[in-house]
């Protein structure tokens, strides 16, 4: 069994780490801006930013479509919030819950770890859906 101590240390550093990642995106916007664009008191946003307090699902959605982060720091985002709250990000959640079929496919997936190629080709079909009627990618 992990040491407990080591384990909440681990998930500490994630969330300071976090909202570490949140005050850069935030730029030259105030803290008290970006609060007040997601419905937050500040003193809040300075408990997410200073890694007191990791954002709820509700919060960090509202936060990633402010911030709107670059590629690769929206997936560093991402998977610390995974790691914190044990659940994927808002928005995959929103995405199977409005393909409640989804469920039963990825279930299939149950004590699987994708390839790197695998995970290519579920990104390309994946990638296919978003093209609209006429044909051409929705950007």
């Amino acid at each position: 069994m992990p040491n407990k101590v080591a384990v909440d240390q681990q998930a500490k550093d994630m969330i300071i780490e976090l909202g570490l990642l949140i005050r850069d995106c935030r730029g030259t916007l105030s803290q008290s801006q970006l609060a007040k664009r997601v419905g937050l008191p500040r003193s809040n946003m300075k408990y997410i930013e200073d890694g007191v307090n990791a954002p709820t699902a509700e919060v960090y959605d509202k936060l990633i479509k402010e911030l709107k982060p670059d590629l690769q720091t929206r997936q560093r985002m991402d998977r610390l919030y995974m790691a914190i709250r044990k659940v994927p990000p808002p928005d995959i959640c929103r995405t199977i819950t409005q393909n409640k079929d989804l469920v039963d496919a990825m279930r299939k997936l149950e004590g699987c770890n994708l390839t790197p190629s695998q995970i290519e080709s579920v990104a390309a079909l994946f990638a296919s859906f978003q093209e609209n009627r006429e044909g051409e990618p929705i950007k």
